[in-house]
């Protein structure tokens, strides 16, 4: 018997389908010459950023001791670079010194690889949220996208001059043959204080060059490759986050071995979780081969996340109970509700942060899954400041 349809002919005719539909879906969000922004946020948000009263937000600007702000409808609205602006202001006359956060002295970047080879399990949400939660508290943030589906990347929009054909990924950065600057491929976005490196299909360059290396040398050293190529860069930021691919590959253990810290995002659900324990457990294995060559990977911190939780849903009640039995301290307190009003901003291309909230048709929707997303990130930075030394 004769087959007719050609595997070739069939992954390339709907790939091609497929990425124009997808372009001119993204055309009509935003055109070519369109710039995106942040939103503008109120004095009542800018004073809970800051920790202060909105009184004294209101003072500030009465005095002219900041930028000024634009005035709609008698509301008073800062762009996030003037909340910088202003945070580093109020700082510099030292009695509000904590207002600015970066780290100083003997802190080191933490290097934080958000990690699992579950697909599902909110890899890339929990890293743009946490990414721009501490973009909004005045720290200076690089995403790493490691996942050669790039969604991170694809979540940044319209990145002027960036072509993942042409090379403008970290592949660029931590191939053995003639590797650019890492400073080269770090793009800025419409977040003030976030910037990232973009993730394209030639990653997957990297698992053969490794290969081909390895059997070569011999050697390990493309563990180090990731590290490498961060320690150019890790004097601008004060956090560097790492979006892994969902697969326990090379380029995810040199992620892991560059990483001051892990975070494991899991959905409470049976096959998440057994996902996970086999994640764990491969992960061990790889990590007994790298302390017999001598290459161990030592972290400030790992912690497990619950995303996507329904504290309805009985069966993942009793999954969380068990998970909090197994992990203990090493699980985060908040869990990440599972929410429609994160799903709709995605789809739109944008963090929860990025969206107005009259722009939900259920506000308390919103501020569920806002205050749930804050509570987690909020005690991340907690962990942070630990492994800082600080109080």
């Amino acid at each position: 018997m004769t087959r007719h349809l050609s595997s070739r002919s069939f992954m390339e005719n709907f790939s091609s389908k497929l990425e124009l539909a997808l372009n001119n879906l993204s055309l009509a969000q935003f055109p070519p010459d369109a710039r995106r922004t942040m939103r503008k946020f109120t004095s009542t948000e800018v004073a809970a950023l800051l920790d202060v009263t909105e009184a004294y937000i209101r003072q500030v600007a009465a005095k002219e001791q900041g930028p000024s702000p634009e005035i709609s409808n008698g509301r008073r609205l800062y762009s996030l670079e003037q909340i910088r602006e202003l945070r580093l202001a109020l700082a510099s006359n030292g009695r509000k010194k904590w207002m600015n956060p970066r780290r100083t002295g003997n802190e080191q970047c933490q290097i934080i690889a958000v990690s699992n080879f579950k697909g599902g399990s909110s890899k890339t949400s929990t890293t743009i949220h946490l990414g721009h939660y501490l973009a909004m508290r005045g720290y200076r943030v690089l995403a790493v996208d490691l996942d050669p589906q790039a969604s991170l990347t694809a979540l940044q929009g319209n990145l002027p001059d960036f072509d993942y054909r042409a090379g403008d990924t970290l592949y660029s950065a931590i191939r053995f043959d003639e590797p650019v600057p890492t400073n080269t491929i770090v793009r800025e976005t419409h977040i003030a204080g976030f910037d990232i490196i973009c993730a394209g299909l030639e990653l997957t360059e990297f698992e053969t060059a490794v290969a081909l290396e390895m059997r070569r040398t011999g050697g390990t050293g493309f563990l180090l490759r990731v590290s490498q190529a961060l320690e150019q860069v890790v004097d601008n930021y004060d956090f560097i986050l790492m979006d892994s691919a969902p697969s326990l590959n090379f380029l995810t253990l040199s992620s892991l071995t560059a990483a001051t810290g892990v975070l494991i995002p899991v959905p409470a659900n049976m096959l998440d979780v057994d996902s996970t324990a086999k994640f764990l457990e491969l992960a061990a294995s790889y990590m007994q081969i790298l302390d017999e060559v001598g290459t161990t990977a030592q972290w400030d911190f790992a912690k497990f996340m619950i995303t996507k939780f329904e504290p309805n849903d009985h069966p993942q009640a009793n999954m969380s109970a068990l998970m909090r039995q197994v992990f203990g301290e090493d699980l985060l307190l908040n869990p990440v509700i599972k929410s429609t009003a994160v799903a709709d901003a995605l789809t739109w291309k944008q963090s929860l942060y990025e969206v107005q909230r009259a722009r939900f048709s259920a506000p308390k929707t919103y501020d569920r899954a806002i205050e749930s997303i804050n509570a987690a990130n909020a005690e991340l930075e907690g962990h942070f400041w630990k492994a800082w030394g600080r109080e």
